[in-house]
């Protein structure tokens, strides 16, 4: 494994790296953590991290003038995102040591050289660096073995209490060992039972597992990733009744692969991949589990709103289809319309095999898109005032059309001008 040269990374990120040493300068600057591993392990990785010996706040204003980026400050860590044209982020950060004043604390910070700052990192695959000279990268600084860990493919913590200090690093480790399929060294999982055991998630604020658990489920991985949660008791750690059945673990595989068949069914269109995977995980929990770990993980309140809506919902639709006996495509419309792409993806996974399940799946393969061919304007032509009647009609129209009703314009026409027109007329 070796560093690229810059000649062969894309333009922006070549231009980004060289304004960023020259913006830094005379104070040297380098790429370090998850961009140095990624560019290791030859996967194209287009948010840069990057560390100066310095103020990287100052430095990071002078590079969002020549870069035309944005930036945002955060003076408490000494640390700037920069958001830049591409859509691509910068994170600068001044190379500093951390203290931990108790058990899951934000770290208390002070400027520091480098060596202290590779040492205060998570893994030792995030504690290399390279100093960014003119139009190349420097000798590779890896004073931790995080070389070696990444060609044997191992996850290993630095320090004893790695996890009683910063217990987000279990749901990342996780998340590491999911990505790359690597493993976890032995006394790296021994000291992340002990942390789970000794109660280490509990002093953890609720947001920042949520946090972590939705770049989880963001993963191409995050079936297995839940499941490695599952199996050393972080769930549970979160909230005791937090447990997942094998047949929880089974739909989220499905809820998984109906993910990667989305883009080509637009009834899914739109779906956020990570808020149907955190779906499906609640899924087979009771409704009172389910509102107590939602006020344990304390999310946005847009995100717990649309969770809670998007279970009861898909739960509801759920009896109704267990116990269906009409299964005719305008019942399922009515049941589906207003359900949420997520919704749509954790209901079809739920639904293994059988009647339900075929009538589901036609109707996001391919009923959805039935629509009436009469318009506004044809609805005027045949005698109808504008008004709450036009939308009455054209939901009267698509249910017959989804039944297999109606199957021309002048089939719809004459429909419309019996039931809306002439009987109006009657009365």
């Amino acid at each position: 494994m070796r560093l690229p040269h810059f000649r062969d990374l894309d333009a922006a990120s070549r231009d980004a790296l060289e304004a960023a040493r020259v913006a830094a300068a005379p104070s040297p600057i380098y790429a370090v953590g998850g961009y140095v591993r990624d560019l290791l392990l030859g996967q194209g990785n287009v948010d840069i991290d990057l560390v100066v010996e310095g103020d990287a706040i100052a430095v990071a204003k002078r590079l969002a003038h020549s870069l035309k980026a944005v930036v945002a400050p955060h003076p408490r860590f000494g640390t700037a995102h920069l958001r830049l044209p591409e859509g691509r982020t910068l994170d600068l950060a001044t190379a500093r040591s951390e203290q931990y004043p108790h058990a899951a604390a934000l770290p208390e910070v002070q400027p520091a050289p480098l060596l202290a700052d590779l040492l205060r990192r998570d893994f030792s695959i995030n504690a290399m660096a390279a100093r960014i000279d003119h139009h190349r990268f420097g000798p590779l600084i890896d004073p931790l073995g995080g070389l070696r860990d990444l060609e044997c493919g191992r996850i290993r913590v630095l320090h004893e209490r790695s996890f009683i200090d910063d217990p987000t690093r279990l749901f990342r480790t996780a998340r590491f060992e999911g990505r790359y399929r690597f493993v976890i060294a032995r006394s790296s999982l021994g000291l992340m039972k002990a942390a789970v055991q000794g109660g280490a998630i509990r002093n953890l604020a609720g947001l920042r597992i949520f946090r972590e658990l939705h770049l989880i489920a963001k993963e191409p991985s995050a079936p297995r990733i839940i499941r490695r949660l599952r199996n050393l008791g972080v769930l549970t750690a979160i909230h005791p009744k937090c447990t997942l059945p094998a047949a929880a673990l089974g739909l989220l595989d499905r809820v998984w692969q109906i993910l990667a068949r989305a883009p080509s069914m637009p009834s899914l269109e739109g779906a956020a991949g990570g808020e149907a995977l955190l779906l499906g995980t609640l899924y087979l929990l009771h409704p009172k589990t389910v509102v107590a770990v939602l006020k344990r993980l304390t999310p946005p309140h847009r995100v717990a709103e649309k969770l809670a809506t998007d279970y009861t919902a898909c739960r509801h639709v759920v009896r109704k289809l267990t116990r269906a006996v009409d299964l005719r495509q305008s019942r399922i419309a009515r049941l589906l319309d207003p359900l949420s792409p997520e919704a749509r993806i954790v209901l079809l996974a739920w639904l293994v095999k059988g009647p339900s399940r075929e009538a589901v799946s036609k109707y996001l393969t391919t009923s959805w898109s039935i629509v009436p061919l009469l318009k506004g304007g044809d609805l005027h032509r045949l005698g109808l005032k504008p008004g709450p009647i036009y939308r009455r009609a054209l939901a009267a129209l698509r249910t017959a059309k989804l039944d297999g009703r109606l199957p021309t314009k002048e089939d719809e026409a004459s429909f419309v001008l019996h039931r809306f027109v002439r009987g109006r007329l009657q009365h």
